[in-house]
């Protein structure tokens, strides 16, 4: 796990509650993508969510984030509004993404997991922490999130926790109204997982 940047220069990261983005990238190390392949995709990876996450509100520069290799946990700064992980970034990232497979080669075309949570969290010079963390990352590795994604051949797939869902789906207007959403129940390493999953360009049930 390595030391999440701009650590030192936004030190609010001691049990605030925070929206929270863990983002992978689909077959990272599928047997067509070498070392070269690998390196351009996290290039254009970390181009497209800057690019995503600052047209949503939330500038890269203001969050912190810890790499992952082949994606990202993301932690928004607690004064930034969260509305956008539901109404506006999923669809950024979709036409981002669409955009950028339309002009590459099949071995660095891109489908990306994203995970969206809120809650605690907690840092230090070597990563983050907290039950809400850990709930993000389970939630990212979910086998119906994985299993979704590779048979819709969409651009992106995205998991909510039931928090996120019952505040920001059902209680607000939202882009993605609550038919959008498909509930997952499952566990990952221990931890029962209940959450929400939407794919952007999927049609609504």
């Amino acid at each position: 796990m390595t030391q999440p940047s701009g650590y030192d220069a936004a030190p609010w990261i001691s049990g605030q509650i925070c929206p929270m983005l863990a983002v992978d990238i689909a077959e990272f190390t599928r047997a067509d993508r070498d070392d070269e392949v690998q390196l351009q995709l996290r290039i254009s990876f970390y181009g497209i969510l800057r690019e995503a996450l600052g047209g949503s509100g939330m500038p890269w520069d203001r969050c912190q984030h810890e790499d992952r290799g082949d994606g990202v946990v993301v932690i928004v700064p607690p004064g930034l509004p969260a509305q956008p992980i539901i109404d506006s970034l999923p669809e950024r990232l979709r036409c981002l993404i669409r955009r950028h497979n339309r002009f590459s080669y099949e071995s660095v075309r891109m489908q990306l997991r994203v995970a969206a949570n809120i809650g605690p969290v907690y840092g230090d010079e070597h990563g983050f922490s907290g039950d809400d963390v850990t709930l993000l990352c389970r939630m990212l590795d979910a086998q119906p999130l994985r299993r979704a994604l590779s048979e819709s051949g969409s651009e992106v797939a995205l998991i909510i926790s039931d928090y996120v869902y019952d505040k920001f789906v059902l209680r607000r207007q939202s882009l993605a109204g609550p038919r959008s959403f498909r509930p997952v129940k499952t566990q990952v390493k221990r931890t029962p997982v209940h959450a929400w999953m939407y794919l952007p360009d999927a049609p609504s049930g």
